[in-house]
């Protein structure tokens, strides 16, 4: 018998109105519920101009995707030009790959963009532990799941504490987890002091759709008119890296269908990992074995959909459904129950 939710955890702080924060800034993986973030703020009255979309490149800027879907960067970037709102991009160096290989090593520092068009770059501490990782992202909390912790939460953590812009300052960030997503997100508290806060420093954290359906977030983007990312027209339902440690055996078979470098590489590494540790993504099977296993949903959708999601490139006039096509519709992944974080 399945364990009933937990009871959602109690909020730790209050929020000031909307209008009493210096900065407001949503945590922005171009996914539809960190665009719901966004519109729900728009909802409220607030200026864009007074919003900052903050991506975390799970890649670094430099080379080849290793992990992640190749247009995400400029599908973020082209939603806040679009919007009329400043987007910034955070990223631990070398990132995830370079996570991943470490051995008897510290993690590598953090690098972010500033308002100014510097990219700063803030080496790691001398007292971050020494380890070795090599071994992929498990399917439980965030010690085990540290591709979300080193990868997003803590650079997002660093470029704030290291800009001096927050200092003395009152900044509300904004991250877009929904209780229907898993059991662990349905007890959530909604509203939190952020990790960056501060004596010197006031930082709330709100999960400002925390409470809505799935419903809800595509209602948003009709009344919007947003075009969502193109993954979810490639019948992914959820958007994280393409090619999530949380994937169902469709979702492989999938990423082995429009991505099969990425995930020779990927399946090469976990090969050579399971025979020094005897570990795999997911235990018991290899990302190949789970390919083996599903029916992949990419090849019979539109090839237009197929090449703009393995590029580099989204144009800003493409975030806005085109009237030419009449009323907004549905992509082929919305209410779709797919693998993603927990």
């Amino acid at each position: 018998m399945a364990k009933p939710p937990p009871k959602p955890r109690p909020d730790l702080v209050q929020l000031l109105p909307l209008e009493e924060y210096d900065f407001i800034i949503v945590s922005f993986s171009g996914g539809k519920d960190s665009v719901a973030c966004v519109l729900r703020l728009l909802d409220e009255g607030v200026e864009p101009s007074k919003i900052e979309l903050w991506h975390q490149l799970i890649d670094p800027p430099e080379g080849p995707p290793f992990f992640d879907w190749p247009v995400t960067p400029a599908y973020c970037k082209a939603f806040g030009e679009a919007l009329g709102i400043p987007v910034y991009f955070q990223w631990r160096e070398g990132g995830f790959e370079a996570e991943l290989l470490k051995h008897n090593a510290r993690s590598q520092g953090v690098s972010f963009e500033t308002p100014s068009g510097e990219k700063i770059h803030r080496p790691s501490s001398e007292r971050s532990p020494i380890a070795t990782r090599r071994r992929f992202p498990q399917l439980a909390g965030l010690e085990t799941r540290w591709c979300s912790g080193k990868l997003k939460i803590d650079v997002a953590s660093v470029a704030v504490t290291n800009q001096p812009r927050f200092t003395g300052k009152k900044t509300l960030f904004i991250t877009g987890e929904r209780r229907e997503e898993s059991r662990q997100r349905s007890g959530y508290a909604e509203k939190i002091p952020y990790r960056a806060n501060a004596k010197k420093r006031l930082a709330h954290h709100w999960r400002a759709v925390l409470d809505w359906p799935e419903q809800q977030v595509w209602e948003a983007f009709d009344k919007y008119k947003i075009v969502p990312h193109p993954a979810y027209y490639l019948g992914w339902g959820r958007l994280s890296c393409i090619a999530c440690i949380f994937g169902n055996k469709n979702q492989w078979a999938s990423v082995r269908e429009i991505a099969p470098d990425m995930f020779a590489k990927i399946a090469g590494y976990e090969a050579e990992f399971k025979a020094e540790t005897d570990m795999t993504i997911r235990k018991g099977k290899t990302v190949t074995e789970m390919a083996d296993a599903g029916e992949e949903h990419v090849s019979d959708k539109p090839a237009n959909w197929q090449a703009v999601a393995m590029g580099e490139h989204f144009k800003s006039k493409w975030v806005l459904w085109p009237k030419r096509l009449g009323t907004w519709a549905l992509p082929e992944g919305a209410y779709k129950k797919d693998g993603g974080p927990s």
